[in-house]
């Protein structure tokens, strides 16, 4: 069992970090390999629009630090993805990570797309935001789940919207941190029920 997580924030002590590390955690307890990805720390390049994948469906032709991690989503046996709300929408990292793995998706005959990632994996979702209500960003939100999880076609299986109107900073709120753990033990285990 492997289990990956994309980080798209900056900051590695942060909300978004802090929390993904907790569901990491709660993977871990269920006897999982971890992977955490931070965006910010690799030397990648964003999309070149030059169609590779489309002829090479499911590779990107680029590579770089990021290639190694595209490949490995389709053997994971669950993703995270983690993501800071920035000027009211994805940080820049991860916009970067959302158009390479576009390669992921591949073109079907007579139009739409299927996924290059495997059938009956599972993924998770975290957010963190200044603003105090949950549902202020909710279409960049549901945009980053279906692009970098449900459009691959895992089933999600926790979200977490953190944000001002709780306990501040994440890691001293023990109900939160306590739900990312869960989460990340859904990710292994088969109580697989949306939290």
């Amino acid at each position: 069992m492997h289990v990956i997580a994309i980080n798209g924030s900056p900051r590695i002590k942060g909300n978004t970090s802090v929390l993904l590390g907790e569901i990491l955690s709660g993977a871990e307890d269920r006897g999982a390999k971890t992977t955490e990805v931070i965006l910010h720390n690799l030397n990648m390049k964003g999309c070149q629009g030059c169609f590779s994948c489309r002829h090479k469906p499911g590779v990107c032709a680029q590579k770089d630090e990021l290639s190694p991690y595209l490949e490995a989503i389709k053997t994971c046996t669950a993703l995270v993805v983690g993501c800071p709300i920035y000027m009211y929408r994805i940080s820049g990292q991860m916009k970067l990570f959302v158009d390479r793995a576009y390669s992921l998706y591949m073109p079907k005959p007579g139009g739409g797309y299927q996924s290059a990632v495997p059938a009956g994996k599972k993924f998770a979702l975290v957010t963190s935001q200044g603003a105090p209500d949950p549902d202020q960003y909710q279409r960049s939100i549901r945009w980053l789940a279906g692009m970098a999880g449900t459009g691959f076609g895992m089933k999600e299986v926790g979200r977490i919207i953190h944000t001002t109107s709780e306990r501040f900073p994440a890691a001293k709120d023990d109900v939160l941190m306590q739900k990312a753990r869960e989460i990340g033990r859904k990710l292994v285990g088969c109580d697989d029920i949306y939290a």
